[in-house]
């Protein structure tokens, strides 16, 4: 009995893994149904009730797999995640700690703890990150886990040039490749598929509803920011990242002659099919929420500005929000982040400029091309005036002013992007020129977006990690 308990929950594993959540829902159910104390059932179908957007619940399964089985490190650290997402920050920073006392070499949890709570120099668990960074037995990603907490401490601690060195370890670990020729490809296959005369064959063939709002951009330009200031609006759903508007896509390419990719699979939709695949969309869009309860609901995947022109053919009335930040700014953040999923291009600085550069072009193809259903927010104006920016963005979704907007920090919603924190704090202007701190650094990057520098900012004198200079 036991032997086929622990069979049947493998193959919910192997599933999960491999993306069939269905299947491993199903299994873990029915372990629990005659297992409620299995421990790892517990778990697991946690994950899946997160991966949900069910994150209470996913809580008090994680929870009770603590309960059953307090030694296990990843236990701890994933609802540590789950925690952090719904912006309980105590209880995300006793997780990670709690998983990095089991388990001294968890990458993940340091990197993790690091983004939840600013370094103290005091705090002991320096001391581990310390050790663990000599241990040259470690694999090649836990290492770079390590390296991108280190580079948070010393960031956090004004020593710029020491933080540097370490994301530059860290992104080099994460063995991220980037193929520019089929990046560039992908581009200019946008540009020619759509042409000024191709727009107008379909301009006003989609399905009329005005219910989107897509957020776009580069990643860590604001994006979350924007979703957020609209989702404290009693109208507006933030239905975060979601990959619907992909997902449509391939299934348009799974039905086109030949399955040709993006955007070539379009070549064989006439005008009237873009009502039909702009109704497949916005079914997708609306089961995030429920049916009727609000009156626009955001789609906020920054990528999805290769996609404006598909927009405008499927769904006419939607409204599109450019989100637009300093481009030394954008492109510093993106490398000190470790994105887990995509954004290759992010984990080299020579790579960066040169999508940041092809996405600059893009954006102005599209402004040429539908300029009345994109309105550019610029990150540095919304701090600089935020109520006049805020009701202007409001205004162009067709939504009334609320003061609700302006105190977004206080507005309660599960953030799964890397802007979880910030966008839980009023606007400060601590993330503007953030470059200049690392401006020596980023000359190759300075270069390649045409950006002049100067000579590098004075650091402060203490290294909270000395023993690694």
């Amino acid at each position: 009995m036991k032997d086929l308990v622990l069979k049947k929950l493998q193959t919910a594993m192997s599933r999960q893994i491999e993306g069939d959540l269905p299947f491993a829902e199903q299994a873990y159910l029915e372990l629990l149904q005659e297992n409620p104390d299995l421990a790892d059932a517990n778990h697991l179908l946690g994950l899946i009730r997160a991966a949900q957007a069910r994150e209470p619940e996913a809580i008090e399964l994680i929870e009770k797999a603590i309960s059953l089985n307090p030694l296990i490190a990843a236990y701890h650290h994933n609802i540590a995640g789950i925690y952090r997402r719904v912006g309980q920050f105590g209880r995300a920073e006793q997780g990670f700690r709690r998983a990095i006392e089991l388990k001294p070499d968890y990458g993940e949890a340091y990197q993790g703890l690091f983004e939840v709570v600013a370094c103290d120099p005091e705090d002991p668990v320096l001391e581990k990150l310390e050790e663990q960074l000599a241990n040259s037995d470690l694999n090649q990603a836990t290492r770079s886990y390590l390296y991108f907490a280190a580079g948070k401490v010393c960031d956090d601690a004004g020593q710029f040039k020491q933080a540097f060195s370490y994301y530059l370890k860290a992104n080099k670990l994460a063995g991220k490749s980037y193929d520019r020729g089929q990046s560039t490809a992908l581009f200019k296959d946008i540009v020619f598929q759509y042409s000024h005369e191709h727009m107008a064959e379909s301009v006003g063939a989609g399905h009329l509803s005005d219910q989107p709002i897509f957020v776009v951009g580069m990643p860590r330009s604001g994006t979350s920011l924007v979703e957020q200031i609209l989702a404290s609006h009693s109208s507006v759903y933030g239905a975060g990242e979601i990959h619907d508007l992909a997902s449509v896509i391939a299934s348009v390419t799974n039905q086109s002659p030949g399955k040709q990719s993006f955007p070539f699979c379009l070549n064989g939709l006439d005008p009237a099919s873009f009502k039909v695949v702009g109704k497949a969309y916005l079914q997708r869009l609306v089961k995030h929420c429920k049916e009727g309860e609000f009156t626009r609901i955001v789609d906020k995947h920054p990528l999805n500005f290769q996609y404006l022109g598909f927009i405008k053919q499927i769904l006419p009335n939607a409204k599109i929000l450019h989100i637009t930040r300093d481009p030394m700014d954008t492109c510093l953040s993106c490398f000190f982040q470790n994105f887990n999923k995509g954004q290759e291009y992010s984990f080299e600085l020579g790579n960066l400029g040169y999508f940041y550069n092809n996405y600059r072009r893009l954006m102005s193809h599209w402004s040429s091309l539908i300029p009345d259903s994109i309105r550019e927010i610029n990150y540095e104006r919304l701090l600089a005036d935020p109520e006049k920016e805020i009701r202007q963005l409001l205004q162009f979704c067709g939504l009334a002013y609320e003061p609700d907007c302006m105190d977004f920090h206080q507005t309660q919603r599960t953030v799964k992007t890397a802007s979880f924190h910030q966008v839980r704090q009023p606007l400060y202007q601590s993330s503007r020129n953030r470059w200049l701190n690392y401006r020596q650094q980023l000359q190759p990057l300075a270069h390649a977006l045409g950006v002049e520098t100067a000579e590098p900012v004075k650091v402060f004198a203490y290294n909270p990690l000395s023993k690694h200079q």
